[in-house]
């Protein structure tokens, strides 16, 4: 089955110099490998549902936020699992394979490659808050367009982040960090005051 969306390429970038890569990291939806930790009380389908429905809407918020100014971009793993989306992100969406081990570098990469791709700016968004409304994904699009280099975090209740945008590839950022833990969000600050 082929996917719907279209597949970005960094050797073959597009300029787009003014747009925002809104992109969401994702796992494909596949019973028994997302959510495991809420298995049990959650079956593997179960959590598998979840997961789109989390995606569904995410998606839907950036969506709405858009504008001419960002594209929504799914940012997935496992290489091969495109066409799990088909039916999960809006046609719209471009997708554009995870790669690296860790999931600082995975973090790492995916700006990497999204700047590789053309884009002017870019806010890696997590698939574990669907709730965040589409004015704070807006709003960070507003931000980041703005002159001058900066980074802006959507801070979450586990000391954690769920968006980090750039204007620049800072790799420093995913560096050393210790994910997973309260101190994500405090270590990421830090990073970005020394790279000033």
């Amino acid at each position: 089955m082929q996917t719907a969306h279209k597949i970005l390429d960094p050797i073959r970038p597009i300029s787009r110099e003014k747009i925002c890569a809104l992109a969401i990291m994702t796992k494909a939806p596949r019973a028994g490998q997302v959510k495991t930790r809420l298995q049990p009380p959650l079956t593997p389908q179960e959590a598998a549902q979840l997961n789109i429905c989390f995606l569904r809407d995410t998606a839907a918020a950036i969506k709405s936020a858009r504008g001419s100014e960002a594209i929504g971009v799914g940012v997935f793993t496992p290489i091969g699992s495109e066409a799990a989306y088909g039916d999960i992100l809006p046609r719209d969406f471009e997708l554009l394979p995870q790669r690296g081990e860790e999931f600082g570098d995975r973090l790492a990469f995916a700006v990497d490659d999204l700047f590789r791709c053309g884009f002017g700016s870019v806010c890696l968004i997590d698939s574990d808050s669907p709730t965040i409304p589409s004015d704070i994904y807006a709003e960070a699009v507003a931000c980041l367009a703005r002159p001058g280099d900066r980074v802006v975090l959507g801070p979450s209740d586990d000391g954690g982040y769920y968006l980090i945008g750039l204007k620049q590839n800072h790799r420093e950022l995913f560096d050393g960090i210790e994910w997973s833990t309260e101190h994500v969000l405090d270590q990421t600050i830090e990073r970005a005051r020394q790279s000033k």
